[in-house]
């Protein structure tokens, strides 16, 4: 299998706010796994990124850790991939998830079937998922509900269980059922007395009141609650489920959460056989990683994957999910998902080289032949070339080359012809200090370790060498003219 890590930044239409954070962009990583020409797609975001281990930099390096076994793996059995891909990435669910939902994405399209048949589900039809309202001003969380009618249920983030009125207002507008999420942000002695309220306004059931580790509380409401409640913070994987069993009424299952596929297929299924109700839901993601997760609704009584809805941005086509709630997959193979690089959801992918000569002639050529930008090595076999993007405009440039580092410049270690070089890296002055380079250098940095690379070296000017130090490059040798463009310095770089 071929992996290959592109970054993307997904803006959704209003600032998403719950009783723990608000988030105004949500970058992510997406995985594609390519065999034979074919390629299924995970997704992974920088989500909640201390208490999951899923900060960009934290998973491109166990993309990089990880290179020597994803290069042995086949995906003719996912189940047995997972089980690999665990037990190097136990605290890391995000970018295991990513990577298994894209091995059993690939093997569904390789055997030309739609995913929820390739692994032995009934289809999911007449299907629809609840709409999410953040946490908001009161008026502005109302012109959400009414942007959005007829939905089977409404999803409202509380700060506080004890005060009503903002589903007091939100009822005036619906008759639909509530579903309330409290994010880990309440305590036992708010929520017991607001329970009867909260039931007389429709409420049907409460998400993750109380934080995962106030166990004892949450037994104590699930014998009081005259309405069910659901764990979501509480439920990882399946070493979870004795003990939501014990203190909640049903679990909700988020595929990037509980590390996959595999693992949301088994979380599902065993509840059910518990008798637990099971709710399927999502992280904020894209229609890559929520194409998959459509798959496995016929095993869910409640779904909510509504994030496809609520970004102003995407990343291709996939999931639809219509004006009431609707949920649709595509008649086509695998999860569906088709990336279209048009998609302003992209944020640094491979591209052509003709797409990043323009950025390189205005950074780096300046007052030169636009011809001089296009370099002799960007048509030769192994060449790939990444660009930033903003709106969908190429702002950042660089290119990988098959090639050792020249004569006369040693670099401990290297093996021969596990050498990339790195060239024509430029940003243009508009994403300059918005953390767009350091996203393409360590998108191509992945990328050349997948690739197996050894060592990525280049001949950097002066003037970027702190920029390069700061991503682990090394100095060699002193500084060195090149003609026409000024002193440079020999810089390398190794996963090691």
């Amino acid at each position: 299998m071929k992996v290959t890590a592109h970054e993307i930044s997904i803006t959704q239409r209003y600032l998403w706010r719950s009783a723990r954070e608000a988030i105004p962009v949500q970058h992510a990583l997406i995985v594609e796994v390519e065999q034979n020409g074919i390629s299924g797609f995970g997704e992974a975001s920088a989500f909640m990124t201390a208490h999951y281990n899923s900060d960009l930099d934290r998973m491109h390096a166990d993309l990089r850790r990880l290179a020597p076994v994803l290069s042995g793996l086949e995906p003719e059995d996912p189940f047995a991939v997972w089980k690999v891909l665990v037990s190097h990435l136990p605290d890391s669910p995000f970018i295991l998830a990513a990577l298994d939902t894209a091995v059993h994405d690939l093997r569904a399209r390789l055997l030309g079937v739609p995913l929820w048949q390739a692994l032995g589900l009934e289809p999911p039809t007449d299907v629809r998922s609840s709409f999410s309202i953040g946490l908001d001003e009161t008026d502005v969380m109302v012109t959400k509900l009414r942007e959005r009618p007829g939905w089977p249920a409404y999803k409202v983030k509380l700060a506080d269980p004890g005060d009503l009125s903002v589903l007091k207002e939100l009822r005036r507008h619906t008759d639909a059922p509530f579903y309330v999420d409290g994010n880990c942000g309440w305590d036992l002695a708010g929520t017991l007395p607001a329970l009867e309220g909260m039931r007389e306004l429709g409420v049907e059931l409460v998400e993750q009141p109380f934080a995962r580790s106030a166990w004892q509380d949450a037994q104590v409401l699930k014998e009081a609650a005259p309405i069910p409640v659901i764990a979501d913070e509480s439920i990882t994987s399946l070493h979870d489920l004795d003990a939501c069993a014990a203190a909640f009424h049903g679990i909700n299952v988020k595929p990037m959460k509980a590390g996959g596929t595999t693992p949301a297929l088994a979380l599902l299924r065993s509840a059910r056989e518990r008798g637990l109700r099971t709710m399927l839901g999502c992280m904020p993601e894209s229609a890559a990683g929520l194409s998959a997760t459509g798959h496995l609704a016929s095993l869910a009584d409640y779904l909510d994957v509504d994030s496809v809805v609520l970004n102003a941005v995407d990343t291709g086509q996939g999931i639809g999910v219509d004006a009431v709630g609707r949920v649709t997959l595509p008649g086509r193979p695998g999860s569906g998902f088709r990336p279209d690089p048009a998609e302003h959801g992209w944020r640094v992918r491979p591209v052509d080289a003709e797409v990043i000569r323009p950025v390189r002639h205005q950074v780096l050529r300046p007052g030169e032949p636009a011809e001089n930008c296009a370099y002799a090595e960007d048509g030769l076999p192994g060449a790939r070339h990444f660009a930033a993007l903003r709106a969908g405009r190429a702002v950042g440039a660089c290119s990988l080359y098959d090639e050792d580092p020249p004569e006369g410049r040693t670099v401990p270690g290297l093996v021969p012809g596990t050498g990339r070089r790195l060239r024509g890296m430029a940003t243009l002055e508009e994403a300059r200090g918005t953390g767009l380079g350091a996203a393409l250098l360590r998108t191509a940095l992945t990328h050349a370790v997948l690739d197996g690379a050894d060592v990525v070296w280049c001949n950097a000017r002066t003037d970027a060498a702190g920029f390069y130090r700061r991503h682990g490059f090394r100095v060699a040798g002193d500084p060195f003219e090149m003609p026409g463009i000024g002193p440079h310095l020999f810089m390398h770089w190794s996963p090691r």
